[in-house]
């Protein structure tokens, strides 16, 4: 069952690469909540748990009482379930792509002052009383990402919600900065790297299908009938 293993395993963490190629290969940013960001991850990552805690989490007494389906169907919801209250629990944030810090810190004030006239910065944190809310930048110079983190546990959550919609609106309507031709190569090897990435895989799994079909066959109707 190797190839059936190697199959499963790949297959959802080549279309995440080729997501982020995609993602990181536009000229303007994009701004994704972090419960979406982590979601997306489980759902690449849920092969490899398919092969490796998942087999314990379908036992040969489920699938006698449930069936291979039956059984499967279970652990998926549960491991979906535990996704989901993990995602929610989240401290939130926002994950920004394609953009510069600079361009990035303009539009966080531009926003916090249209918002809050007493909004100021303190290093890397920038604090909005009039809306109880206070945040905290982390930003990667070489993939261009950054992750705004919300912060203070007994902040607000309307104020942040109305902050993050106001931010992503004018991240949206923000004109374009032309890069220096530095970070037109750093952005076009990470998009690079990540296309590269995911077609590899893809390619290794369809020699995977055309080389062990009958293989594969046998391994998915003895998952389904156990």
């Amino acid at each position: 069952m190797t190839a059936f293993y190697f199959v499963v395993a790949t297959f959802p963490i080549a279309i995440y690469a080729l997501a982020l190629a995609r993602l990181r290969g536009r000229s303007s940013p994009t701004a994704v909540s972090g419960r979406r960001d982590f979601l997306a991850l489980c759902a690449a990552l849920s092969g490899v748990f398919f092969i490796g805690p998942g087999q314990l989490l379908v036992s040969w007494g489920a699938a006698d009482i449930y069936g291979g389906k039956g059984a499967w169907g279970l652990a998926g919801a549960l491991c979906v379930l535990v996704a989901t209250l993990i995602a929610l629990n989240l401290r939130s944030r926002i994950v920004v792509y394609n953009v510069g810090r600079e361009d990035l810190k303009k539009v966080l004030t531009t926003t916090a002052a249209g918002l809050d006239d007493e909004a100021r910065w303190s290093g890397a944190s920038l604090n909005l009383p009039g809306l109880e809310a206070q945040f905290y930048l982390e930003y990667s110079g070489f993939g261009r990402v950054a992750t705004i983190v919300r912060i203070g546990d007994s902040s607000s959550t309307t104020g942040w919600n109305r902050f993050a919609k106001a931010f992503v609106d004018a991240l949206k309507n923000s004109p374009k900065v032309a890069l220096s031709k530095a970070e037109k190569v750093k952005g076009g090897l990470v998009c690079a790297g990540f296309a590269l990435f995911g077609l590899a895989l893809l390619a290794a799994d369809a020699y995977c299908f055309l080389r062990h079909r009958e293989a594969l066959r046998e391994a998915l109707e003895f998952y389904m009938s156990v």
